[in-house]
């Protein structure tokens, strides 16, 4: 696995591709149940073992808000009982989303930037962890409660009550990085926005991250749900390429592979996020950062159709 220096974001080397834990905290589709508790931790020392040392979760990851934090208690205990040591993995998590019980026992979804909110989150993130993350970022903003230079103060203050050494932020726009990076001081360690064939907007968003080195986590590089399973039929210039490869070098690329190459090619900030529930995915992830483009393909793969818009619009949960 290749690693980039990424000082914003940790003075550790990180590895090019991140695992993400959302997937562990749901359902399989194929079962309707949790992977069991001893199975997911297997899959995320596989990924490690391959050199996926950077995992990404949240204290919103869970099957229900019953179970609030249940990614977070996964993922520490993976980290605190893989051989390699804690002092090898990065820790993304995330924060300012709520999620609770309702009065009829569903899921009530919102979002809190506000301080007593978000160091109140932190403290519990830790707790469920076992360590303090390298970092945590702002889930999503609530753009009604408050200017959002006053969210970015209190993420500072998450930072300055010995949470996390760093801070980030994530589902932003332009403009909202710009006042985080005026606020804190130039001390915003990473941007988690969604990017993928089916959505590449916020172009402008990387082209800063890239400026500024900070580290830029697309999540859901696949497309997320059914896009993530058909995507060599929903893109099939992605497909079209893992064919030239593997024909040109005898080896078999997959259409996911070809996506992360090209997420990479966008620049040495950009380390996607690809959720793994098997050890063979996360073999496959790991793979994928040494599949060389050419530029004709980068150029065909940035013009082809994109998909049906955000997995997630800004304005749902």
């Amino acid at each position: 696995m290749r690693h980039v220096a990424l000082p914003q974001l940790t003075d550790k080397p990180v590895p090019v591709i991140g695992v993400g834990g959302m997937l562990l905290a749901e359902p399989l589709r194929s079962t309707g149940e949790l992977m069991p508790w001893d199975d997911a931790i297997a899959v995320l020392h596989h990924a490690f073992d391959v050199g996926i040392t950077l995992v990404d979760t949240a204290d919103i990851y869970a099957p229900d808000a019953a179970h609030f934090g249940y990614d977070e208690r996964l993922v520490g205990e993976a980290v605190r009982t893989w051989s390699g040591g804690r002092d090898k993995i990065i820790v993304v998590t995330k924060i300012g989303i709520t999620l609770t019980v309702g009065p009829d026992g569903d899921d009530l979804w919102g979002r809190d930037g506000s301080r007593d909110y978000l160091l109140r989150a932190a403290e519990a993130s830790v707790a469920r962890l076992g360590f303090e993350p390298d970092t945590i970022l702002l889930h999503r903003l609530n753009r009604e409660q408050q200017p959002f230079a006053t969210t970015v103060e209190n993420m500072l203050a998450v930072r300055d009550a010995g949470f996390t050494p760093r801070i980030g932020i994530g589902n932003v726009h332009l403009d909202e990085c710009e006042i985080a990076w005026e606020v804190s001081g130039g001390a915003i360690s990473g941007v988690e926005n969604e990017r993928s064939p089916r959505y590449r907007d916020d172009t402008d968003v990387l082209a800063w991250c890239i400026d500024k080195g900070v580290a830029y986590f697309p999540w859901s590089p696949f497309g997320g749900g059914d896009d993530a399973a058909r995507l060599p039929v929903l893109y099939p210039a992605f497909a079209d390429v893992a064919t030239e490869i593997s024909s040109a070098t005898g080896r078999t690329v997959t259409a996911h592979q070809v996506t992360l190459a090209w997420l990479l090619s966008n620049g040495s900030v950009v380390v996607p996020i690809a959720a793994v529930t098997r050890a063979a995915t996360a073999d496959s992830n790991a793979a994928a950062f040494d599949i060389e483009l050419s530029a004709e393909q980068i150029t065909r793969l940035n013009s082809s159709p994109v998909g049906s818009g955000s997995l997630f619009p800004d304005d749902e949960d």
